[in-house]
Protein backbone atom coordinates (compact mmCIF):
# COMPACT_ATOMS: atom_id res chain seq x y z
CA UNK A 1 0.00 0.00 0.00
CA UNK A 2 1.21 3.44 -0.86
CA UNK A 3 1.28 6.48 1.31
CA UNK A 4 -1.99 8.47 1.50
CA UNK A 5 -2.07 11.45 -0.79
CA UNK A 6 -1.77 14.70 1.18
CA UNK A 7 -4.95 16.68 0.79
CA UNK A 8 -5.60 20.33 1.47
CA UNK A 9 -9.03 20.49 3.06
CA UNK A 10 -9.55 24.09 1.96
CA UNK A 11 -9.57 22.88 -1.68
CA UNK A 12 -12.86 21.10 -1.04
CA UNK A 13 -14.57 23.93 0.81
CA UNK A 14 -14.82 25.89 -2.40
CA UNK A 15 -16.53 23.06 -4.30
CA UNK A 16 -20.32 23.55 -4.26
CA UNK A 17 -21.02 19.81 -4.23
CA UNK A 18 -18.95 19.37 -1.06
CA UNK A 19 -21.58 20.96 1.18
CA UNK A 20 -24.41 19.09 -0.55
CA UNK A 21 -22.56 15.81 -0.06
CA UNK A 22 -21.98 16.49 3.63
CA UNK A 23 -25.67 17.33 4.16
CA UNK A 24 -26.73 14.14 2.40
CA UNK A 25 -24.24 12.04 4.35
CA UNK A 26 -25.38 13.65 7.62
CA UNK A 27 -28.99 12.72 6.84
CA UNK A 28 -28.04 9.13 6.13
CA UNK A 29 -25.85 8.99 9.25
CA UNK A 30 -28.72 10.28 11.33
CA UNK A 31 -30.96 7.50 10.02
CA UNK A 32 -28.30 4.88 10.73
CA UNK A 33 -27.31 6.03 14.21
CA UNK A 34 -30.55 7.63 15.47
CA UNK A 35 -28.44 10.09 17.46
CA UNK A 36 -27.30 13.57 16.48
CA UNK A 37 -23.90 13.23 18.12
CA UNK A 38 -23.25 9.79 16.65
CA UNK A 39 -24.42 11.03 13.25
CA UNK A 40 -21.94 13.90 13.39
CA UNK A 41 -19.16 11.47 14.34
CA UNK A 42 -20.06 9.05 11.56
CA UNK A 43 -20.21 11.87 9.00
CA UNK A 44 -16.79 13.11 10.10
CA UNK A 45 -15.31 9.61 10.03
CA UNK A 46 -16.70 9.12 6.53
CA UNK A 47 -15.33 12.44 5.30
CA UNK A 48 -11.95 11.63 6.81
CA UNK A 49 -11.94 8.22 5.15
CA UNK A 50 -12.89 9.79 1.82
CA UNK A 51 -10.20 12.44 2.04
CA UNK A 52 -7.42 10.09 3.14
CA UNK A 53 -8.22 7.09 0.94
CA UNK A 54 -9.63 8.47 -2.29
CA UNK A 55 -9.65 12.28 -2.46
CA UNK A 56 -10.32 12.05 -6.20
CA UNK A 57 -13.71 10.42 -5.51
CA UNK A 58 -14.76 12.61 -2.61
CA UNK A 59 -17.66 14.13 -4.55
CA UNK A 60 -19.01 10.77 -5.77
CA UNK A 61 -22.21 10.19 -3.77
CA UNK A 62 -22.34 6.44 -4.37
CA UNK A 63 -18.78 5.93 -3.20
CA UNK A 64 -19.34 8.17 -0.18
CA UNK A 65 -22.48 6.23 0.72
CA UNK A 66 -20.59 2.93 0.46
CA UNK A 67 -17.77 4.23 2.66
CA UNK A 68 -20.28 5.46 5.26
CA UNK A 69 -22.09 2.13 5.43
CA UNK A 70 -18.82 0.25 5.82
CA UNK A 71 -17.54 2.62 8.51
CA UNK A 72 -20.84 2.25 10.37
CA UNK A 73 -20.91 -1.54 10.05
CA UNK A 74 -17.30 -1.78 11.27
CA UNK A 75 -18.26 0.20 14.36
CA UNK A 76 -21.29 -1.99 14.96
CA UNK A 77 -19.21 -5.14 14.82
CA UNK A 78 -16.98 -4.20 17.70
CA UNK A 79 -17.49 -6.23 20.83
CA UNK A 80 -17.87 -3.22 23.11
CA UNK A 81 -20.75 -1.82 21.06
CA UNK A 82 -22.40 -5.22 20.88
CA UNK A 83 -22.30 -5.52 24.65
CA UNK A 84 -23.77 -2.02 25.08
CA UNK A 85 -26.49 -2.85 22.57
CA UNK A 86 -27.39 -6.07 24.40
CA UNK A 87 -27.66 -4.19 27.70
CA UNK A 88 -29.82 -1.52 26.06
CA UNK A 89 -32.08 -4.16 24.53
CA UNK A 90 -32.48 -5.95 27.82
CA UNK A 91 -33.48 -2.74 29.59
CA UNK A 92 -35.87 -1.50 26.89
CA UNK A 93 -38.17 -4.36 26.04
CA UNK A 94 -40.92 -3.22 23.71
CA UNK A 95 -44.14 -3.30 25.75
CA UNK A 96 -47.27 -4.76 24.20
CA UNK A 97 -50.19 -2.39 24.60
CA UNK A 98 -53.50 -4.01 25.50
CA UNK A 99 -55.70 -0.95 25.57
CA UNK A 100 -58.18 -0.59 22.74
CA UNK A 101 -57.54 3.12 22.22
CA UNK A 102 -55.30 4.11 19.34
CA UNK A 103 -51.80 5.12 20.39
CA UNK A 104 -50.65 8.63 19.77
CA UNK A 105 -48.33 9.27 16.84
CA UNK A 106 -45.32 9.85 19.09
CA UNK A 107 -45.88 6.53 20.86
CA UNK A 108 -46.04 4.79 17.48
CA UNK A 109 -42.81 6.46 16.38
CA UNK A 110 -41.12 5.44 19.60
CA UNK A 111 -42.19 1.81 19.15
CA UNK A 112 -40.88 1.81 15.59
CA UNK A 113 -37.57 3.36 16.76
CA UNK A 114 -37.23 0.69 19.45
CA UNK A 115 -37.99 -2.03 16.94
CA UNK A 116 -35.32 -0.62 14.59
CA UNK A 117 -32.80 -0.70 17.42
CA UNK A 118 -33.50 -4.42 17.85
CA UNK A 119 -32.49 -5.22 14.27
CA UNK A 120 -29.02 -6.51 13.42
CA UNK A 121 -26.77 -3.87 11.80
CA UNK A 122 -26.95 -5.43 8.33
CA UNK A 123 -30.77 -5.32 8.37
CA UNK A 124 -30.73 -1.73 9.68
CA UNK A 125 -28.40 -0.72 6.86
CA UNK A 126 -30.63 -2.36 4.24
CA UNK A 127 -33.72 -0.60 5.62
CA UNK A 128 -32.01 2.80 5.71
CA UNK A 129 -30.67 2.44 2.19
CA UNK A 130 -34.07 1.34 0.88
CA UNK A 131 -36.44 3.62 2.82
CA UNK A 132 -34.35 6.72 3.53
CA UNK A 133 -31.99 6.80 0.56
CA UNK A 134 -34.52 5.28 -1.87
CA UNK A 135 -32.07 2.88 -3.49
CA UNK A 136 -33.25 -0.17 -5.42
CA UNK A 137 -32.12 -3.69 -4.53
CA UNK A 138 -29.24 -3.75 -7.02
CA UNK A 139 -27.85 -0.45 -5.71
CA UNK A 140 -28.11 -1.67 -2.12
CA UNK A 141 -26.29 -4.87 -3.04
CA UNK A 142 -23.53 -2.81 -4.63
CA UNK A 143 -23.19 -0.50 -1.61
CA UNK A 144 -23.06 -3.38 0.87
CA UNK A 145 -20.96 -5.63 -1.35
CA UNK A 146 -23.45 -8.48 -1.10
CA UNK A 147 -25.70 -10.40 -3.46
CA UNK A 148 -29.15 -9.35 -4.57
CA UNK A 149 -30.68 -12.35 -2.79
CA UNK A 150 -28.98 -11.36 0.47
CA UNK A 151 -30.41 -7.85 0.21
CA UNK A 152 -33.90 -9.19 -0.45
CA UNK A 153 -33.64 -11.64 2.45
CA UNK A 154 -32.35 -8.98 4.87
CA UNK A 155 -35.07 -6.55 3.85
CA UNK A 156 -37.76 -9.22 4.23
CA UNK A 157 -36.46 -10.29 7.65
CA UNK A 158 -36.18 -6.70 8.84
CA UNK A 159 -39.73 -5.84 7.80
CA UNK A 160 -41.06 -9.07 9.27
CA UNK A 161 -39.35 -8.46 12.60
CA UNK A 162 -40.52 -4.85 12.80
CA UNK A 163 -44.11 -5.93 12.09
CA UNK A 164 -43.87 -8.54 14.82
CA UNK A 165 -42.36 -6.14 17.36
CA UNK A 166 -44.56 -3.17 16.57
CA UNK A 167 -47.76 -5.04 15.76
CA UNK A 168 -50.20 -3.53 13.31
CA UNK A 169 -48.70 -0.02 13.49
CA UNK A 170 -46.67 -0.52 10.27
Amino acid sequence: MGQPVPVRVDEFRETPSWSALSVRLRRMASALTRSAADADDLTQQTMLALLTRRPDRVDHVGYARRVMVHVWLDGQRSLRRRLRRMARLASSVVPRHTETDRMSLTEEHERVRQALACLPPQQQAVLVLRLIEGLDYAEIAEVLGSSLDTVRANLHLARQRIRRLVGEVV
